[in-house]
């Protein structure tokens, strides 16, 4: 088994990020050939990769040709695309990438495993709100492309896909501090979003644990949706656990999606993050579509290790955390 590993060939998107910086370290640990693509083989994260064995392939996601070239021959290809880089809200550059993705992988299609494209994915906010949230476009940018034009444009890359949605990240406070930790006049820490207290919320340490999930999912057959998280808990839970941790005693207020982007210094980030928050009350982060999770995959036999908001938060330093915040 371990001489085959060796052969094969893994394409990872976005290898210099969180996401993607898991997944290749993760398949480089499993024996895989890995090809970090990246537009920066000059980057420290490029050279980390490097210096683990990865070879560095240069492609830009707005060129399906350097796309083609870097997945050429692959038996695995995972893709993740990033809104919050371009951040065009009128010209949604991350579905013309996911879909430039599709086009190239589709290209090698005959090379990869019965499950070899993996794609970090969310529920479309629009369809599943039944058309109430127009404004989620992180998410359904991503949908757009991944699973429907793919099944629309590309039926047999679709017949070996495997969908992974990712809960909120464990460090998604560096985004959005004031509304997860804003300190009170009596020295307590309130959390503010527009999501009801009682909804459970999946979370994910995306650089942890992102790989182990991935390799966990190739190992089950194609055309599954999963849900990538450690823990999944309401808000307030979420806030108690961090609470113990950082010990700050805390308070979960649920507020309207006009005073969170009121709150937001950037109101477009603020008109965004409103709806996704929202959208985890109504009808829930997942969309209220059946995702299976780690504990489903360990059911199965296959090990998928993940990390607790608890045990993440636990090994943090949240004064200077916080310090650092402001």
């Amino acid at each position: 088994m371990a001489g085959d590993s060796d052969k094969k060939v893994a394409c990872v998107v976005g290898a210099t990020g969180k996401q993607g910086g898991s997944v290749a370290r993760r398949f480089l640990q499993a024996g895989f050939r890995v090809r970090a693509v990246t537009r920066d083989p000059a980057s420290p994260a490029a050279a980390q990769l490097a210096a683990s064995g990865a070879q560095l392939v240069t492609a830009d996601l707005g060129d399906v040709a350097s796309l083609e070239a870097a997945f050429a021959g692959a038996n695995l290809i995972f893709s993740v695309t990033n809104y919050w880089e371009p951040f065009y809200r009128q010209d949604c550059r991350e579905t013309a990438r996911g879909k430039n993705i599709a086009d190239a992988a589709a290209a090698t299609v005959g090379s990869l495993h019965p499950n070899g494209f993996l794609v970090s994915t969310l529920s479309h906010a629009e369809k599943c709100s039944g058309g109430r949230l127009k404004e989620l476009h992180h998410f359904d940018a991503k949908a757009d492309v991944f699973p429907h034009y793919v099944q629309d444009k590309h039926p047999a890359l679709a017949a070996k896909m495997s969908c992974i949605h990712t809960g909120y990240f464990f460090t998604s406070f560096n985004i959005l501090p004031k509304s997860y930790f804003a300190k009170r006049e009596d020295g307590s820490i309130e959390m503010t979003f527009p999501t009801a207290p009682h909804k459970p919320v999946p979370h994910l340490d995306p650089v942890g644990d992102m790989g182990s999930f991935v390799y966990a999912v190739h190992q089950l057959p194609p055309g599954k949706a999963f849900m990538a998280a450690g823990t999944t808990c309401t808000w307030p839970e979420f806030l108690e656990t961090w609470g113990r941790a950082a010990g700050y005693p805390v308070h979960y207020r649920q507020v309207t999606p006009d005073e969170m982007i009121a709150a937001t210094p950037d109101t477009e980030t603020g008109i965004e993050v409103a709806a996704m928050f929202s959208y985890t009350s109504d009808p829930g982060y997942d969309g209220g579509m059946e995702l299976l999770t780690a504990d489903d995959m360990r059911k199965a036999g296959i090990e998928c290790p993940m990390t607790t908001w608890e045990d993440w938060a636990g090994r943090q330093d949240w004064k200077d955390i916080l310090a650092k915040l402001g």
